[in-house]
């Protein structure tokens, strides 16, 4: 059986499919005989080419909600010249069910897929078709059959993520992948990308992964990790890891026992750690153990400088969290980034004030700034569809990803689009931290970085052999200018 699983993504992010990576390498490992290939970094011509060649029984793809409609496009160009079964997964089709229906799309898979998926393939090799009637008793799919949906509901989870084979990054293009970084304030190395965890156990209105995931937190063990890390390290020579846990720190015992059998396979301080934390549960000790790690820079979501709005956005947390936990990332030279929105529900011009001036005062060197956006499954998605701020279809009718500033987008009714544009500008101009990272690449080699002398004596021959390269060219332009413009 012969199973293609697409990257619709040609040359556009700089961070591999992982989701796909680990479904392909669990199925690899429990389905005997699969012939299954990830087509990563392919032009839409060239997958048409290898579909007609090849002829897979199955095409899978996955979609977070801003770039499905690119997803279904694309699908629908494969379904024209390709009798395969063709299967969709990830966080849209898990929160918008509805979505199969009048789409190129034959079965849906919802929550977690490895399971899920390694089912789907083993009855499909078995009966050598779909068998709605034998799926349709399993958790995790929505069907079609004579026009109406069957949902079965969130798929089984792992409940041993060990039991995960690393990614199957040997399926990706890889080299794309390892280009230098000339974007990075402090280095050309490239970023190498992992999982240590699953889950969050929060509850914020606007992340549509708390329903994904149940709130429900899972954990690869430390040994696990190490695995990983050091395979980055030796196999695809990365010196730069981001973490992308939604709350890596939390886990205080197993981040010691990282550190202690990294130090063991002498790999510690050989790698620079990016990780994600939050205010409330980041205290001094975290910083300390992170700071062994040898973590560069941690990243919170903090939202907004206004206490009014931060209580309608996130459980369990308070602006003082945040300001200790940036502090104490100070105290130990650990660099804090902040993430903030505007033009959230009920935002008033008094919080927009509060929000420019907590960046004034505690993070204007390392931030991010963006326009709220609304996604299916949350409690910000219902209310801006009450209120017709958005349409219940908008995922269906645009891509959605990387817009730039539009105020017209703004879920706050009672501040004016006028006004926004203002505090978005204001925001702005305290410091390199626009959402696409373009002033961060103009400022690079700018006098007032500080980074600029270190960064260039990180300079290397590889480094400049690969400006030359095609694959990197067309990388860099889609990645600093072609994006920007889509919408």
């Amino acid at each position: 059986m012969k199973v293609f699983l697409v990257n619709p993504d040609y040359l556009l992010y700089p961070f591999p499919p992982l989701g796909l990576a680990y479904i392909a390498g669990y199925a690899r490992k429990h389905i005997p005989g699969l012939e299954i290939k990830i087509l990563d970094q392919f032009p839409e011509k060239e997958i048409i080419n290898l579909i007609k060649k090849e002829k897979p029984e199955i095409i899978g793809f996955s979609s977070t909600s801003p770039h499905h409609y690119k997803v279904r496009k694309l699908a629908e160009k494969f379904k024209k010249i390709s009798s395969a079964i063709f299967v969709l997964g990830g966080i849209h089709v898990t929160n918008c069910p509805w979505t199969i229906k009048n789409s190129p799309f034959d079965v849906g898979i919802r929550g977690e897929g490895e399971i899920t998926f390694k089912k789907f393939l083993e009855s499909v090799k078995k009966n050598r078709e779909l068998k709605i009637n034998e799926l349709k008793k399993i958790p995790g799919f929505v069907l079609k059959k004579n026009n109406k949906l069957i949902n079965t509901g969130l798929g089984e989870r792992i409940q041993n993520l060990d039991e995960v084979p690393i990614p199957a990054r040997d399926l990706l293009k890889m080299p794309y992948y390892t280009f230098p970084s000339f974007s990075d304030g402090a280095s050309f190395n490239p970023t190498g990308l992992m999982f240590t965890s699953r889950g969050c156990p929060y509850n914020c209105t606007f992340c549509s992964s708390t329903k994904f995931w149940e709130r429900i937190v899972k954990f690869f063990s430390a040994e696990r990790v190490v695995e990983e890390v050091e395979l980055l390290y030796k196999k695809y020579n990365y010196r730069i890891i981001q973490i992308y846990d939604d709350l890596f720190s939390m886990n205080k015992p197993r981040l010691r026992e990282i550190i202690k059998l990294l130090k063991k396979r002498k790999l510690l301080g050989k790698i620079e750690f990016r990780v994600f934390g939050r205010g409330n549960c980041f205290d001094e000790e975290t910083a300390i153990l992170l700071k062994k790690l040898n973590v560069t820079e941690v990243g919170f979501g903090v939202e907004t400088g206004s206490e009014k709005l931060l209580k309608t956005l996130k459980d369990k947390i308070k602006l003082e969290d945040n300001v200790n936990a940036i502090n104490f990332c100070r105290k130990y030279r650990i660099r804090p980034l902040g993430a903030f929105m505007i033009g959230m529900p009920y935002e008033t011009e008094e919080d927009l004030n509060s929000t420019y001036k907590f960046i004034k005062n505690h993070i204007s060197d390392n931030f991010v700034i963006a326009l709220m956006s609304a996604f299916p499954g949350t409690p910000i998605w219902d209310y801006a569809v009450k209120n017709n701020l958005i349409e219940a279809d908008v995922y269906e009718k645009g891509d959605r990803r990387f817009l730039d500033f539009d105020e017209n987008y703004s879920l706050s009714l009672e501040v004016s689009k006028e006004k926004l544009k203002y505090y978005w500008e204001e925001i702005l101009a305290l410091g390199p931290g626009d959402v696409f990272g373009i002033r961060k690449f103009l400022l690079v080699f700018g006098p007032k970085n500080n980074f600029g002398a270190k960064k260039l004596s990180t300079l290397r021959f590889r480094h400049i052999i690969s400006l030359f390269q095609p694959l990197f060219i067309k990388k860099i332009y889609n990645l600093g200018i072609k994006r920007v413009k889509q919408g």
